[in-house]
């Protein structure tokens, strides 16, 4: 784990992030890896800019191999939670609008729309579960907002990974879209157990 100060934010970063990067950048030929990197960056990008615009300053971002997590000393409450839920995926659809306008159904372009519409998903760990938990939140309270977006994440992830099932056997190789189901399974389980 390396471990930056940059005035009063830390940063960590596991070394199997780096590490995922490199390899992936390495044996790639296609050029897709890079613009899921690029389309990644501006999308948390979106997140930051919306914190920063509402005041919200993170004291802990850490940089792992599934993503990023930010921390911050206030509690996210409110609308202004949700805009900042929604600002990732906001700079992803508006990326797909203005490449797709000039350049047509390129890769790129469809990098940063299949990123906007996943991680609008109402599940828990994206975007989409953590605006519906915080809009639940503020009209129900936090508990039932809990309990709520438990649901809504289920009903979700059980189609997704058996969509995902259904493409590994039909393919045989294509695990992709049943690991992500999987890792966003796993997240809702040891969430509930802390």
């Amino acid at each position: 784990m390396i471990k930056i100060y940059v005035g009063r934010i830390e940063y960590r970063i596991s070394l199997l992030f780096p590490a995922t990067l490199v390899v992936l950048l390495t044996i790639d030929k296609t050029g897709i890896p890079a613009w899921c990197i690029a389309a990644s960056a501006m999308h948390e990008a979106g997140h930051f800019a919306a914190m920063y615009a509402f005041g919200y300053r993170p004291h802990l971002v850490s940089v792992g191999f599934f993503g990023i997590s930010v921390h911050h000393r206030e509690e996210l409450s409110g609308s202004k939670a949700v805009f900042i839920a929604l600002a990732g995926p906001a700079v992803n659809m508006v990326s797909f609008v203005v490449l797709f306008s000039v350049f047509g159904w390129t890769i790129p372009a469809l990098v940063h729309l299949i990123m906007a519409i996943f991680n609008l998903l109402p599940i828990e760990a994206l975007d989409g579960g953590q605006a519906l938990y915080y809009l639940l939140a503020e009209l129900k309270g936090a508990e039932k907002a809990e309990r709520i977006s438990f649901i809504v994440s289920v009903l979700f992830l059980m189609p997704l990974a058996s969509v995902g099932f259904f493409l590994l056997l039909k393919n045989g190789y294509n695990f992709t879209l049943l690991g992500i189901s999987i890792y966003l399974g796993l997240l809702l389980i040891l969430k509930r157990r802390r």
